[in-house]
């Protein structure tokens, strides 16, 4: 029985990709004891709370009950949580951007750039290799990033069942959950989009290293590269789609659904998905006229295409700085891929 390997093109296991995996887990500073122990402490501490906030959500959903009371008693932990998500993110994306932007600088500083070009592995596979490196060597932090932002969402959720925890009391609504499904997929996807985020930032921390000579400009070429590649799809399709929006047919079903689907899905690149992961999440509430009523919130399948656009876009723009990244390694002398 043979064991599955990804497609070596894509992820190569090479010699550059061992060597710079060795060289960043060798290069990481251990930090002392006592700050093991805070880490270790704050580490078990966001855990509890991110299981307590998605387990109360999915129990209720499932048990058709109200979850407001106890959510009440968490006072500010979700605000709390929140933050802590958006500050371990920003902090997890210039790790992984400066991992990356420092491979090549690293050899062309250390002057082996030459020697690396010499031995004949071609650009793609310097590029390629160093990035897979890079992207194995953050992927714990960020696989535990994605469990905290499946807390942190179900977190802003749960802000807004206290907010608007009185709207049953003065007028005639009902209270809506999301369906167990939602919240299960929401969480999954989160994941998904959390790891192609870390792909994204180790490609544009290499496209940085790849035209900067210092590690210092290849950093903070590669954090512009991040923001241009993130805001520019965005604002671009955003643009181009309200002008069509707006100028035709802004009342039309079909196209508003069109327009929803690809805002959302292209605007997902600023934040990475939090706001659309978070949107079946929320608790709802309905007009009550006497009809029949559901507790449960029906499933919505528009918010998860917008997802996947999100992480079609990931994957192009990842390609994208790759393939510049290896045209930039050619121009500095790099074999050309044949």
């Amino acid at each position: 029985m043979t064991s599955f390997q990804l497609p070596s093109t894509i992820f190569p296991e090479n010699a550059i990709k061992r060597a710079e995996l060795i060289y960043q887990r060798r290069a990481e500073k251990r930090p002392r004891a006592w700050r093991r122990w805070l880490n270790v402490l704050v580490k078990w501490v966001t855990i509890t709370i991110v299981i307590i906030f998605v387990a109360t959500l999915l129990l209720a959903s499932i048990t058709q009950r109200d979850p407001t009371p106890i959510f009440s008693l968490l006072g500010p932990l979700p605000a709390l949580l929140i933050l802590f998500t958006v500050f371990y993110d920003i902090a997890l994306m210039f790790r992984t951007i400066a991992s990356g932007a420092n491979s090549i600088s690293r050899e062309r500083e250390g002057q082996t750039w030459e020697m690396l070009v010499l031995t004949g592995v071609n650009a793609r596979q310097i590029v390629r290799g160093k990035w897979w490196a890079t992207v194995q060597k953050q992927f714990p932090r960020y696989l535990m990033l994605s469990f905290i932002r499946a807390g942190a969402t179900t977190a802003s959720a749960v802000s807004l069942i206290t907010n608007y925890y009185y709207l049953s009391n003065y007028y005639n609504t009902r209270m809506q959950l999301p369906h167990p499904l939602m919240i299960v997929i929401s969480i999954l996807l989160g994941v998904v989009l959390t790891v192609a985020n870390l792909g994204f930032s180790a490609a544009c921390g290499l496209l940085g290293s790849a035209v900067s000579k210092r590690s210092s400009m290849a950093v903070a070429r590669g954090v512009a590269n991040q923001i241009v590649l993130s805001l520019g799809p965005a604002l671009a399709v955003l643009f181009i789609i309200s002008r069509i929006y707006f100028v035709t047919t802004r009342y039309d079903a079909t196209w508003q659904s069109i327009y929803s689907f690809f805002a959302l899905g292209t605007a997902s690149l600023i934040d990475n998905g939090f706001n659309l992961l978070a949107s079946p999440l929320y608790v709802r509430y309905a007009y009550y006229n006497g009809e029949s009523y559901s507790p449960i919130l029906p499933i919505e399948w528009d918010w998860i295409v917008a997802a996947l656009l999100t992480l079609a876009w990931y994957i192009v723009l990842t390609r994208f700085a790759l393939w510049r990244a290896e045209k930039r390694a050619v121009s500095a002398l790099a074999t050309p891929v044949s």
